[in-house]
């Protein structure tokens, strides 16, 4: 079909007139997605787009993010590259990650909606961010959305209520889980071209420690979001709409190390493994998990897709339902160069402390 790339827009500047991006971390990755892919293709983006929340405190400008210039951490300044580098991916689906409200109504779902795009939000309840899902319009039309909150789930949805068994076991640690306001959006959608194709589209972030240097503590508590996740999905994929093939997108704060990943990937965890006593002894929970699932990360295990100053890893993943999908091609990363030009991210040409990932996926 055609294609409408809407006119660069001219953005009036208030203030002194600082330096622009010069080369963008994306620029080159644009090269590889100048069209839209074909009909039997999905090209699928995933991103945590750092919130203005959380970019905009004291510790961020000081402590996370110290290395970068203060007014590419400003809001128009990182909205303005952020719609650049999204516009240009030509995408179907975009699961984002750490959006403000006020962020996606004014600015994302305005511009993306100039490419063909149609936006979905989902708030965490306690914070003034949450999930968005673009898809778009002429490949795409939204059947049903499932989204749900972790804590809730688990309290009240039968579902989960094996889980909550479990998990009432160790009540710190439920605690723990009942605390976060992590939620999950699925939204089952439609193909345009074969109403026959459906597809069952999830987007989460997981529960971060909000110590960089202890990132890693809280894989007891991604465990079982990951599984109250799957769970939910399982309803969808097998119940409600069977064999409807998924793709998995968010930031699950989880290395390719970790006991999540491993949960993900491999269908099942067993009870001794070391991320039940992720938080020490007093917060131990053993219990062995399985879910039903073939996925697999479609972007592979890149070095990292996080890269701060005080950490770097690979943390964001597209999985697929291997059954269904196989992977066209995956959008290479930024150079490490790139990367590090202004130390790490964010930076003045990179709108977040996490990159993109691409890949195009095609039904089997």
């Amino acid at each position: 079909g055609a294609q409408r790339y809407g006119p660069s827009v001219e953005v009036e500047s208030s203030g002194p007139v600082e330096a622009g991006p010069g080369a963008c971390t994306f620029d080159s990755r644009h090269l590889y997605t100048k069209k839209v892919c074909g009909e039997g293709s999905i090209r699928a983006v995933s991103y945590n787009i750092l919130a203005d929340t959380y970019a905009q405190t004291e510790f961020s400008r000081t402590v996370l993010y110290p290395y970068c210039a203060p007014y590419a951490l400003e809001l128009d300044y990182r909205q303005n590259l952020l719609k650049k580098e999204l516009a240009g991916y030509s995408a179907d689906l975009i699961c984002l990650q750490e959006v403000d409200k006020a962020v996606f109504v004014d600015s994302l779902a305005p511009a993306l909606d100039a490419f063909g795009l149609e936006g979905l939000f989902k708030i965490k309840e306690k914070q003034h961010e949450g999930l968005a899902t673009f898809y778009r319009r002429d490949k795409f039309s939204l059947l049903t959305q499932h989204d749900t909150a972790f804590s809730e789930a688990l309290l009240s949805d039968p579902l989960h209520k094996e889980l909550c068994d479990k998990l009432a076991k160790y009540p710190l640690v439920q605690e723990k889980v009942l605390q976060r306001s992590s939620v999950l959006q699925v939204s089952v959608l439609q193909s345009t071209a074969d109403p026959s194709r459906k597809i069952c589209v999830a987007n989460t972030h997981l529960y971060w420690h909000p110590k960089v240097i202890f990132m890693f503590l809280g894989g007891n508590i991604r465990l079982i979001q990951i599984a109250i996740a799957l769970s939910h999905i399982e309803h969808i994929a097998r119940d409600l709409y069977p064999s409807v093939p998924i793709i998995f997108c968010g930031d699950f704060n989880s290395t390719p190390s970790s006991g999540t990943y491993s949960f993900i990937s491999s269908g099942g965890i067993a009870e001794d493994h070391e991320d039940w006593v992720s938080n020490g002894e007093e917060e131990r929970c053993n219990m062995s998990l399985s879910h039903p699932f073939k996925l697999l990360s479609a972007c592979g295990e890149p070095a990292y897709t996080n890269y701060v100053g005080g950490f770097h890893g690979c943390l964001d993943y597209i999985f697929i339902d291997k059954n269904a999908l196989d992977v066209e091609q995956v959008i290479p990363l930024p150079s490490h160069e790139e990367v590090t030009t202004h130390q790490a991210l964010p930076s003045v040409s990179h709108p977040s402390d996490h990159i993109a990932l691409i890949c195009d996926l095609k039904w089997k």
